[in-house]
């Protein structure tokens, strides 16, 4: 037996195409461009000493945590910058293209190789067979 809607071929518009989700890089986006600005300066100025120093001391894990955070502010200013006034001086913002690459790399690797070391810590050691 046949549904009312496929009965009389009802179609509803918000069902035929949804929206897609949007992915992590739109959320940052968004919420880098809509921020402001001075608290990518603070996330960058605050979390790049605490990376050294965490370095400088031997905790790996959260100098790379930190220094993710700092490159996410990186990241974001660049990102700021080439959405407002990209279009005024385009040879600086080839270069501002070139820092907002390497500080996304910078922001992405260190947190996915700490994930992943945890998740292999977790598994602990495999029995010899």
């Amino acid at each position: 037996m046949a549904t009312v809607s496929e009965k009389y071929e009802v179609e509803y518009e918000q069902y035929k195409h949804p929206a897609p989700e949007p992915t992590l890089g739109a959320l940052a986006t968004r919420f880098v461009r809509t921020t402001v600005p001075r608290r990518l300066y603070q996330v960058l100025h605050l979390a790049l000493p605490v990376a050294i120093d965490f370095a400088m001391r031997g905790w790996w894990r959260g100098a790379g945590w930190s220094l993710a955070i700092a490159s996410f502010g990186a990241w974001g200013l660049a990102d700021h910058w080439l959405a407002e006034s990209a279009a005024d001086d385009p040879s600086r913002a080839r270069w501002v293209r070139v820092v907002r690459v390497i500080a996304g790399g910078l922001a992405a690797v260190p947190p996915v190789i700490l994930v992943l070391e945890a998740f292999l810590r977790l598994l602990g050691n495999a029995p010899i067979s």
